[in-house]
């Protein structure tokens, strides 16, 4: 499958796991979720870091924006962390997640319309489809690194 096929697919899994936790306040499904989350916006955050945004440096004008995307990584996954140490039923986790979706919608909506139109433009749908298997592969590792830890 294409490479960014498949970002787009986590970017809506984590918006559709933040929406769950904002509408919710029973603390098991906050526990679950969050976790979910955390596992599953951490795997995409390294397999982008990995995979995709050193295949795509080479892209004309697209250094600028893979920097501040790692930039934007960066900042979710301090927030993240600071998300783990709260509990999920605090007024102050309700806040952090609403301030989170904001730093993730921010950061798909930019790297959905430029970073895709750059990699659209200097890969072939040969080079995003090879470059989505290395995604998946790596993704899966991880995933079950995850698994296996917690």
């Amino acid at each position: 499958m294409d490479v960014l096929q498949l970002i787009k697919a986590d970017h809506r899994q984590v918006e559709t796991l933040c929406s769950e936790i904002e509408s919710t306040d029973e603390p098991r499904k906050l526990y679950k979720s969050f976790n979910q989350l955390y596992n599953a916006l951490n795997v995409h955050l390294e397999v982008k870091e990995q995979i995709f945004y050193p295949a795509i440096r080479h892209c004309q004008d697209i250094e600028g924006l893979v920097d501040t995307a790692q930039q934007q990584h960066e900042e979710a996954k301090q927030m993240l962390e600071e998300l783990a140490s709260l509990s999920p039923t605090s007024a102050e986790f309700k806040q952090k997640i609403g301030q989170l979706k904001q730093v993730i919608q921010h950061h798909v909506q930019q790297e959905e319309n430029e970073v895709f139109a750059q990699v659209r433009g200097c890969m072939t749908s040969e080079e995003r489809e090879q470059l989505g298997k290395e995604f998946e592969t790596l993704k899966s590792k991880l995933q079950t690194e995850m698994s296996v830890a917690s």
